[in-house]
């Protein structure tokens, strides 16, 4: 015999104001065989209220775990008394800095000394540039500011200006590596700029051998069973579809335990070039998953990119959307749902860099990503802001789950029914004299089951629900009861269609 327990059969057809500190509570997974301070491999896993907490666990914007990039000059000729040579870089989104500018004195007669004076040049504008400089007999060695990363290890950034005679050998940035501290606190400093009052619960794990995304249960464990919805960001390999299916089937798991949530997938497409490629998710059947392709095109999140080199996404605005939104609400609705802070996200790109802005991108191709069931960033005409496509999950648009609110809504009826329930869970039932459950059993256990939908409809969350309990059941032999629930979801205005036109009269 099986042990006591309430199982849930979820159908699959058919149609927040949260209680409290439930529904924004949250899980952010990323994977790296580095800790930040704060964390230790005995400590993976911390519960951060404000970017404030990150900063003091050792993850911020201080570049400390970046490796600059280094370039370097050898002067092969000292020039004439009064030469000079000025050293630049050009940096992310076409801005010049201005190392510093030497100009030769007669004291300087060798390459070694102007060498020096070039080195000093640089130094004495460090406070204003960040970049630093040695030397070492006739070699300068420039090394880059911090939050510059991969960026200056391609193309010909350093520029010299030597209109005299003074001349060498120029040797471009190389060696640099972008900061994965950054682009955590990225992450979770967005989620709370969208949600001020959330909650998230940040684990760092190594990096596996197979995604089977086994860690939510070990987060989900920590949290006590709190966490309602939960973000990945992958950047040790590849977006793949697969891990879609493996989200949900760890999310599945959860749910079986009585803890269920939904997860959202950020994951690296910087080497798909051509973002029409991806492949089509509406052919999975994962909806408790869901995948983020929009990136910021112009602030910190595409400074980030050109950094670190992978796709940055906006997944941490995502979960903080999620973690904002109501149960029944579709984080695309315009009125509640602005991602835009008028400089972050405001103007948008896919997660491999591609702009909006771009010829490619056109109105067909998104409406095929929206068809594919991907999560990327919209702007429309007269309305001031960015916005979600759709809460599309990872599964054909048919399913009544296809969107997150679907499961959002169901999940959190499914734990205030479970809770409800559970004081009566090996509890007796008075039968009628024929072995059918009494009006006063049903009436019970139907109010017991009905109190949180109940508190769902007030709340907004549902429109209605119903709760039936067939008396005849035989409850002496199976020891089961089973009580059957309905719920009238709230709809979503995801399309609306407008007839206008002239007419000379208008009808009574």
């Amino acid at each position: 015999m099986a042990l006591s327990n309430i199982t849930f059969q979820q159908g699959s057809g058919g149609l927040g104001r949260p209680l409290p500190g439930q529904d924004f509570i949250s899980g952010l997974i990323f994977y790296s065989s580095i800790l930040p301070s704060g964390f230790s491999t005995s400590k993976r896993i911390i519960k951060f209220l404000s970017p404030q907490d990150a900063i003091n666990a050792g993850i911020s914007y201080s570049y400390a775990d970046e490796t600059a990039a280094t370039g370097t000059y050898l002067v092969t000729a000292v020039g004439s008394n009064g030469d000079t040579i000025t050293i630049s870089v050009l940096e992310p989104f076409g801005k010049t800095v201005v190392l510093g500018t030497y100009t030769k004195v007669s004291g300087d007669s060798t390459a070694t000394l102007v060498a020096t004076g070039i080195k000093n040049a640089i130094n004495s504008n460090t406070t204003t540039t960040g970049y630093t400089a040695t030397s070492s007999t006739a070699t300068v060695t420039i090394v880059a500011r911090p939050g510059l990363g991969i960026f200056l290890n391609s193309g010909t950034p350093i520029v010299v200006n030597s209109p005299g005679a003074i001349a060498g050998t120029l040797t471009q940035f190389s060696g640099g590596v972008g900061s994965r501290n950054a682009v955590y606190f990225y992450h979770i400093s967005e989620f709370f700029r969208i949600q001020p009052k959330g909650v998230l619960y940040v684990g760092i794990f190594t990096v596996p051998g197979t995604y089977n995304f086994a860690e939510l249960a070990t987060m989900q464990s920590f949290a006590i069973g709190t966490i309602r919805q939960w973000g990945v960001w992958k950047d040790a390999a590849a977006f793949a579809t697969a891990d879609l299916t493996s989200m949900h089937t760890a999310n599945t798991a959860q749910d079986t335990a009585h803890a269920p949530l939904i997860g959202l997938y950020g994951a690296d497409i910087s080497g798909t070039t051509d973002i029409s490629t991806l492949t089509d998710l509406s052919i999975l059947t994962a909806n408790t998953a869901s995948a983020v392709i929009a990136q910021d095109g112009a602030a910190q999140g595409a400074l980030l990119y050109l950094t670190f080199g992978k796709s940055i996404t906006t997944l941490g605005a995502y979960l903080g959307a999620v973690a904002l939104a109501n149960v029944n609400e579709d984080i695309g609705w315009l009125s509640k749902f602005n991602i835009s802070n008028g400089v972050e996200c405001e103007t948008l790109a896919f997660a491999n860099g591609k702009l909006f802005s771009d010829s490619s991108i056109t109105t067909n191709l998104l409406t095929t990503l929206d068809n594919y069931r991907y999560v990327f960033l919209l702007k429309y005409v007269g309305y001031a802001g960015s916005y979600f496509c759709h809460f599309n999950m990872a599964v054909i648009i048919s399913s009544s789950y296809a969107f997150g609110n679907d499961n959002r809504t169901i999940q959190k009826a499914k734990r205030g029914i479970y809770t409800a329930l559970l004081p009566v869970l090996n509890g007796p039932l008075i039968l009628n004299a024929d072995g059918t459950m009494s009006n006063t059993t049903i009436a019970y256990l139907i109010t017991l089951a009905q109190a949180p939908l109940t508190q769902m409809v007030r709340a907004g969350e549902i429109s209605a629900n119903g709760v039936t309990i067939n008396p005849t059941q035989n409850v002496l032999s199976t020891g089961t009861v089973i009580i059957n629930v309905q719920l009238v979801p709230d709809g979503v205005a995801r399309q609306i269609v407008v007839p206008i036109g002239y007419t000379n009269t208008l009808a009574a």
